[in-house]
């Protein structure tokens, strides 16, 4: 087994196992065990459990970049199918977003000084945030400032992603059989007027966003 090999068999377990137990209930023990490794090559690779945790949620959101991604290369679809086909991807993958925020909401870490490079502020958002900004622009155009189209791609991205958390809960997932408005055909309608509303609304007002 690469080096590799053994780093991406560690975060695999270090996902699973921070998502069921949290930071401090997750062990490197124990995560060593499951993914059938040595201390020592966590401790290579990691230096401590907290870098480790750091790195995993890091593997989750690029991961789930990635496959953003790759569904906005079609460059036929518009913002419309666009956040359709992503918010059924987190349908999809719901316990890989599930795991993602679980480890994205854990209070007691501490993130290493360096662990995310500086960088511009309009680089950060959303995963697969290329992919958004690409096909907003694609719709609205690049006379809309950048910062404007930034806005309508958090936006929707917030929708979407808080509904499908939701209804990644066997709770939920019962009540909605009895909801209509929470049916595919009525999410769909609701997500086509929500693009809609927030495209339209950056290309009637430019003006309340400025490029820096």
């Amino acid at each position: 087994m690469t080096d590799n090999d053994t780093k991406s068999k560690i975060l695999i377990v270090s996902s699973k196992l921070f998502a069921e137990k949290g930071l401090d209930g997750t062990s490197i023990r124990d995560i060593a065990s499951e993914a059938g490794v040595n201390l020592a090559a966590i401790n290579y690779h990691f230096k401590n459990k907290n870098n480790l945790y750091c790195a995993t949620f890091q593997a989750g959101y690029e991961k789930m970049s990635e496959e953003i991604n790759l569904i906005g290369a079609d460059q036929s679809i518009d913002s419309k199918e666009f956040t359709w086909k992503i918010y059924n991807y987190f349908l999809e993958n719901s316990s890989g977003l599930l795991n993602t925020f679980k480890l994205f909401l854990q209070d007691t870490v501490e993130v290493p000084e360096g662990f995310f490079c500086e960088e511009d502020e309009n680089d950060f958002g959303p995963p697969g945030k290329e992919a958004f900004l690409e096909v907003i622009t694609r719709d609205v155009g690049e006379d809309i400032p950048f910062e404007g189209r930034h806005w309508a791609m958090r936006m929707i991205f917030s929708d979407i992603v808080h509904f499908a958390i939701a209804m990644s809960s066997p709770i939920m997932k019962e009540k909605c059989k009895y909801v209509k408005h929470f049916n595919p055909d009525e999410k769909k309608m609701s997500i086509t007027y929500l693009v809609e509303a927030i495209l339209e609304y950056l290309k009637k007002h430019p003006e309340n966003w400025k490029d820096t």
